[in-house]
């Protein structure tokens, strides 16, 4: 099958110490890739990155940065070593949700999913666009999610987040068009988080995190000459 290859190049996986991201990042790396893995949390990304560079020298490094907040994102891609700052995929997955009806929502739990969940790939995509552009390359996925097309109750900022994201990469795909950088998103329903240690342990009707990368991996490596629509992924 002809396949594209990513060997050699550098990609920023945000909430990459734990789930989707990680799952990602860890196919990505077998792939050849370099990845940089972004978390508030830099000591999730500590022992992941430990273990990556054990694999393979030099082909990952970990940054702590916080989404929400276009500084600590600044800071955090300042603060990259020369071989590691030149990204080529970026895979915004970082995002959470809140259990609360819309009726008592509070105003900081709405702002922390929005912030987090749709305003952080915005502030990380424009962040690293102007380097994308000057190199006429780069691909931006989206982990999105089945809640960007349907509503669900007690997860209201999370879905208005995730059809939020939807819009904006179809806007920010049109725009980047002209200069050869894809945006996409996956849409994936309920994924089991932690992967089970066993076949037995999958629970029913959910996706695994190896089926997000399964899917990143088909999306990136497609011909240049493919375009795909969003991919929604439902376990059964």
């Amino acid at each position: 099958m002809e396949k594209i290859s990513r060997e050699g190049q550098i990609a920023l996986i945000t909430g990459g110490g734990t789930g989707i991201g990680l799952a990602i990042a860890e196919r990505l790396h077998q792939l050849g890739m370099t990845v940089v893995l972004a978390s508030r949390r830099k000591t999730l990304l500590d022992s992941v990155v430990a273990t990556f560079n054990k694999q393979r020298e030099n082909s990952a490094f970990a940054i702590e940065m916080d989404v929400r907040h276009k500084s600590s994102i600044e800071s955090a891609l300042d603060g990259l070593p020369d071989n590691f700052n030149a990204i080529d995929v970026v895979i915004n997955n970082a995002g959470l949700g809140v259990t609360d009806l819309l009726v008592d929502c509070s105003e900081d739990d709405w702002d922390l999913v929005i912030d987090t969940t749709l305003k952080g790939p915005f502030l990380v995509s424009q962040a690293v666009l102007p380097q994308m552009i000057a190199r006429k390359q780069g691909f931006i996925l989206n982990i999105s999610s089945q809640a960007a097309k349907h509503g669900y109750p007690n997860a209201g900022p999370y879905c208005a987040a995730k059809f939020g994201l939807m819009g904006f990469a179809k806007a920010l795909q049109e725009e980047v068009r002209e200069h050869n950088i894809q945006v996409h998103n996956l849409m994936p329903a309920l994924t089991q988080v932690p992967a089970p240690q066993s076949a037995d342990e999958m629970t029913p009707g959910w996706l695994q995190t190896s089926d997000l990368a399964d899917a990143a991996e088909y999306v990136l490596t497609r011909p240049s000459r493919v375009f795909l629509d969003d991919i929604g992924l439902m376990g059964r």
